[in-house]
């Protein structure tokens, strides 16, 4: 019974390779950044420049989600295979992925998935156009209910 935890194994491979695929189509948003900025360079429309700063928030979106999967799979694999010993290494870059049971899993990518919403948040507001003051109250009650999820998120121990 208890060799078919290696099952997740399954899992772990299948959310690494979705992560490597997000990253794939991040990289591709790069190349078109790329070509908006060379673009913007040559013309200076400001349409492109709205266009650069999108693209911009889309790229963090993507690298985000891919975090994302590669979280969740360093997770599985800690919490049902083995231990990764680079993770438990202070001197390899901290503890970020040390992960002993579901709710720090949950933990972990509750506050990356909540950086993605803002993020999309964000995006938003560059699109919008405000055409009154309840508008720009709704706008102001948005970054304050951002401000406190962001504060109310943050660790204790900080």
């Amino acid at each position: 019974m208890w060799s078919s935890r290696l099952s997740v194994t399954v899992g772990v491979v299948a959310c690494v390779v979705g992560a490597l695929v997000i990253f794939a189509v991040g990289i591709k948003d790069v190349v078109h950044l790329l070509e908006l900025l060379w673009n913007y360079l040559i013309s200076g429309s400001h349409e492109i420049r709205n266009d650069i700063i999108m693209v911009v928030v889309e790229i963090l979106d993507t690298f985000l989600l891919g975090s994302v999967m590669l979280i969740f799979a360093f997770g599985l694999y800690e919490l049902f295979i083995s231990d990764l010993k680079n993770a438990n290494d202070t001197n390899s870059g901290g503890r970020i992925l040390v992960i002993s049971s579901i709710d720090s899993l949950k933990s972990k990518l509750g506050k990356v998935i909540l950086m993605m919403l803002i993020i999309k948040v964000f995006s938003y507001f560059t699109e919008m156009k405000p055409e009154s003051m309840l508008d720009l109250l709704y706008m102001g009650i948005i970054v304050v209910l951002v401000a406190l999820s962001l504060m109310l998120s943050k660790d204790k121990k900080e």
